[in-house]
């Protein structure tokens, strides 16, 4: 709360100073992942926001040692520091070990982040909070991004590029984690300022020219919305939605601006599919793929070796890209067990959020199950192990998931959308 008088500002808080500056720079770290957090050395905003991030949760943690003497490791820290070390082995085969090493430290930092995660943010205030400066940020990142591209640039594709340094397909599948969350707290939670929130994200999406973000973020939203749905009325409300979505097909289409950003790209994958023109980018990714299987089915076991399909890839077609497909790019370089290590997780999670959903009306959980959906489809068009962006969200899923607690009967005024209890651990 903040108050002015006397000529003194004066801001009140229930929390402690340590926890405000936590927030503070845990939403510092997020726009930092969301804007140049992506290329390793080259962002001194996302290291200093990572060490800044990770020096206030040591003296949390810390002084929580000294008083509970008790340290709590979340079975998603082990799960990746177990992904993490098999990449690490893979080195020992890999065909180029350099080329291995150098995802390892990315890797790494994504620990580090998702552990401090679960040490800040394991209440059931606190998980919303972190899940309304999901939202925020990606606002922020997008008024950032208008403001720095000129606008005679806005609607000429592939947004953001040259500001963020990120590719368009990223930034695109950041702001639908971002627009899926901002939906979330404006139709579930009658919080009306995030359909603003949810516009803006969605015209960023648009403009990055991303066909899958775009379709992923549509098909998310009217997951969302049917999950909240009542069995009264459902075929009115099916037909309304549906609506939408051709009024907002017909709107990318029809308007100049938005044909030049995104609608020619619709127009093109069409023919593709169709077999009357060629569409470069979806040719080019069936390349990858089916080079990514030949990979699998010659060391089926354990790969060629983390991060060893961009180094193969080049030898075969004189290209040096990933495989543009999450599942095939790990099967390539980790084979069936680096598969099962890193997916086993995935679906134990999306097993664990579809039981919660069917036995409990918890809407947080529909969110989380909504993004981790969206996730999956969205992986097989990018390869998303070593992205924190995507680990971050899967972090606040696997908090969610822990603190979902069957006897919590809201005796304490808390909304029926915040079905956990006060600590994931217990």
């Amino acid at each position: 709360m903040f108050s002015f008088s006397n000529g003194i500002l004066r801001i009140k808080s229930d929390r402690s100073g340590l926890d405000l500056c936590m927030d503070v720079s845990f939403f510092l770290l997020l726009c930092s992942v969301f804007t140049k957090g992506g290329e390793e050395g080259e962002s001194y905003f996302y290291y200093i926001t990572f060490f800044l991030f990770f020096g206030l949760t040591a003296i949390k943690v810390l002084s929580s040692l000294k008083t509970q003497g008790t340290l709590v490791i979340p079975s998603f820290t082990l799960w990746f520091t177990g992904f993490t070390l098999l990449s690490l082995m893979s080195v020992m085969w890999a065909t180029n070990p350099q080329v291995s090493l150098r995802v390892i430290s990315r890797l790494v930092q994504i620990i580090v982040i998702t552990f401090c995660m679960t040490h800040s943010y394991s209440t059931r205030a606190s998980l919303f909070r972190c899940m309304r400066m999901f939202s925020c940020a990606g606002s922020v990142v997008a008024l950032y991004m208008l403001v720095k591209t000129p606008f005679d640039d806005w609607f000429k594709g592939f947004f953001g590029m040259s500001v963020t340094q990120l590719n368009p397909n990223t930034i695109g599948m950041i702001f639908t984690l971002c627009v899926i969350v901002s939906f979330y707290f404006a139709f579930f939670c009658n919080e009306k300022r995030y359909y603003v929130y949810t516009l803006l994200q969605m015209f960023i999406i648009i403009l990055t020219s991303s066909r899958k973000s775009l379709l992923t973020s549509v098909a998310g939203l009217v997951m969302l919305a049917m999950l909240k749905m009542q069995r009264r009325n459902i075929i009115l409300r099916v037909f309304f939605v549906f609506g939408l979505v051709v009024a907002f097909c017909y709107l990318i289409m029809s308007v100049p601006a938005l044909y030049s950003a995104i609608g020619v790209r619709f127009e093109s994958m069409v023919e593709h599919l169709l077999g009357a023109g060629g569409d470069r980018s979806i040719s080019l990714r069936q390349i990858f793929i089916e080079n990514a299987k030949d990979m699998f089915f010659e060391r089926p076991i354990f790969g060629y070796g983390i991060n060893n399909f961009v180094e193969l890839i080049y030898q075969r077609i004189g290209i040096g890209t990933y495989a543009h497909n999450n599942y095939y790019e790990i099967l390539a370089d980790l084979g069936i067990v680096g598969f099962f290590v890193f997916y086993g997780y995935y679906f134990f999670m999306l097993a664990t959020l579809i039981k919660i959903c069917i036995k409990r009306n918890s809407s947080m959980a529909k969110l989380m199950l909504v993004w981790l959906v969206v996730i999956m489809i969205c992986e097989y068009g990018l390869v998303s192990y070593y992205s924190v962006y995507v680990q971050l969200a899967l972090c606040c899923i696997y908090m969610l998931i822990c603190a979902i607690n069957e006897d919590d009967n809201h005796i304490d005024g808390t909304p029926n959308y915040l079905k956990y209890k006060y600590s994931v651990y217990g």
